[in-house]
């Protein structure tokens, strides 16, 4: 077969598998409680480990492996021994050194900024593409909010800082699918100089994962036009480039650089309290052993001088639902996160969400459905405003939160005649938590770690230019590397917070069932029950599943009903099977560091 044939058939080979494996299969949900013998167990769990291995090697190790064989490695194809850990791009490795809470007498500073990451020239024709559906599925206009106004997509920013003169920490987070590392750099990049003269030491940028944004990963913004123009590269006609739209990654850039530099003037001394409340029920896991972390974060800063507030949450959901019979729908919406900036700007906070422990969990709307009759955008609406109430009153009585419902204009319509008979406030049952004083001491370093790309699908897509991933080839050992990156926070003694590249299955943040053969404890055993997640933190690392239940196409058996269930998540998005341990490891190795 000659050269050209063999592009050829590598372009057309690598289409087919991508389109046709799109879409992923849902695990079936836990509806019995089955007990088993340990020796029946046993056996189904070999039976899985089987199946799923079998088709491992069929669908990884053979057949997209010919493919990604097939494909040269272009000019974004590094030398693996050329990079060095630490030195790659613009890495902000945070705090030499960490300090006690014990005896220090700091104080909390904090600025905040959000701005549009809508370009200008949106609403022009086949300009700019929707991800997660097919390709050239192009995006010209917002969903409008239940008040005729067109939707939003920010980036918001907040600078902290504990005034011990260590240096200040950046957190902004993005209405969009994700941000590979590569392009992370590049936003680092834009504020290096800035950052430099203000003193920031760490900068951190994730994304909330609405499956609803311009493609902001590349995959699906013009897939052939960019293989065809990566592929005559070869033929020194043109220069590589990846899929990502450089006027949309452009964008999100600039208005990052402009809301750090507007949160570092708007920084202001205050107290920073925390609180988290369970809300498992508004959670839904959708892959065995269906484990999440059900609970919503809450960090408020309160300005000592009255000025606006400013709420941080985290939980761990993909805001998602408005996508849902909306495959092909060319409008855009930030979901439920549009919803709870809304209603919380009007009780008088800044806001910005960043995604928690997202794994493979969504939404759970019934309650915040109550019955009604909705379509994708209106459930995202409700849960949204359901959501910032809580959110906003995870303190208070029952009594207060009625004054708060009504306050805000009753946006659920729990006053209103017209609503289904078993309808049920959103303040009813609802628990009243407490909040702690966090002690001004903020500890925080980051690690680079190369992490070997053994999914060959996602060697496939950044080969080819549609992923902008990092890729290096170790020659002599045949493999390929992708460098991404992890974090660790302590906010005084209150939350420890773990920063992970990806989107991480639960039960290896919460334990259980699914970590019986992992090798390792759950990160709460390690680290304490007061650690957290924040996923999808400076990279797009796909999805993070514990190594010995790991395959793009796995069987798992399901204690609680006796079954095999499926779970294909890691068919087109995740690095390889090694991930989980690498990143754990990766965790111990920098927590130890630090101590």
């Amino acid at each position: 077969m000659n050269k050209s044939l063999k592009k050829l058939t590598a372009i057309l080979l690598c289409f087919c598998m991508v389109f046709a494996a799109a879409t992923p299969v849902f695990a079936a949900d836990a509806t019995q409680n089955v007990t088993q013998s340990e020796e029946h167990i046993t056996k189904m769990e070999k039976k899985a480990s089987f199946y799923s291995g079998l088709l491992q090697f069929l669908l990884n190790d053979v057949l997209i492996n010919i493919i990604s064989k097939l494909i040269p490695n272009l000019s974004f194809v590094g030398d693996y021994s050329q990079v060095t850990p630490g030195e790659h791009g613009y890495f902000y490795e945070g705090n030499d050194a960490f300090i006690e809470t014990d005896g220090q007498d700091y104080t909390w500073r904090l600025g905040y900024a959000s701005k549009s990451v809508i370009p200008d020239d949106f609403g022009t024709m086949f300009k700019y593409a929707r991800g997660s559906y097919a390709p050239w599925g192009y995006a010209t206009e917002m969903y409008t909010d239940d008040e005729g106004k067109a939707e939003d997509m920010k980036v918001r920013t907040i600078i902290l800082d504990d005034k011990s003169g260590r240096g200040l920490t950046v957190f902004a987070s993005v209405d969009c699918i994700g941000l590979s590392n590569t392009d992370v750099s590049k936003i680092r990049a834009a504020i290096d100089e800035f950052a430099k003269e203000k003193g920031i030491i760490s900068v951190n940028v994730s994304a909330i994962h609405t499956h609803m944004a311009i493609d902001s990963q590349g995959v699906w913004n013009a897939p052939l036009t960019t293989v065809a123009n990566n592929f005559a590269s070869l033929a020194g006609v043109t220069t590589t480039k990846f899929g990502v739209n450089e006027d949309y990654l452009n964008t999100i850039i600039e208005r990052t650089k402009e809301t750090v530099e507007e949160a570092y003037a708007d920084m202001t001394d205050g107290e920073l309290t925390y609180a988290s409340i369970d809300l498992e029920d508004y959670f839904n896991c959708r892959n065995v052993p269906y484990k999440l972390d059900g609970n919503m974060y809450r960090l408020m800063f309160n300005p000592y001088d009255g000025s606006e507030s400013t709420v941080v949450a985290s939980f761990g959901c993909h805001p998602e639902v408005t996508s849902y019979g909306a495959e092909f729908d060319s409008r855009l919406s930030a979901d439920f996160v549009y919803y709870m900036e809304k209603l919380i700007n009007q009780a008088g906070s800044n806001f910005i969400y960043i995604q928690g422990n997202v794994g493979t969990n969504s939404g759970n709307y019934t309650n915040s459905n109550d019955g009604f009759d909705l379509d994708g955008h209106g459930k995202a609406i409700r849960y949204g405003y359901e959501m910032a109430y809580i959110l906003l009153s995870m303190t208070d009585s029952k009594a207060a939160r009625i004054a708060l419902n009504n306050e805000l204009g009753d946006k659920l319509g729990i006053n209103s005649n017209e609503k289904p008979e078993d309808y049920t406030p959103w303040y009813d049952g609802l628990e009243t938590v407490e909040e702690e004083k966090v002690e001004a001491v903020l500890n925080i370093r980051s690690k680079q770690l190369p992490i070997e790309v053994e999914s060959t699908t996602s060697q496939v897509l950044i080969k080819l230019g549609l992923a902008s991933n990092s890729l290096f080839y170790d020659k002599a050992a045949r493999k390929y590397y992708t460098m991404t990156e992890i974090g660790y926070m302590e906010l005084g003694n209150a939350v420890k917070v773990l920063m992970c590249p990806g989107e991480t299955y639960s039960e290896i943040l919460v334990g259980g069932y699914g970590l019986k053969n992992f090798g390792y404890p759950s990160l709460r055993e390690l680290f304490g029950e007061n650690v957290i997640l924040f996923d999808l933190m400076n990279d797009a690392a796909g999805y993070i599943s514990p190594d010995h239940t790991y395959s793009v196409m796995a069987y798992k058996y399901n204690p609680e009903t006796d079954t095999l269930d499926q779970d294909s998540w890691c068919l087109t998005v995740s690095i390889g099977k090694n991930t989980a341990s690498t990143l754990v490891q990766g965790y111990i190795d920098l927590v130890e560091s630090v101590k």
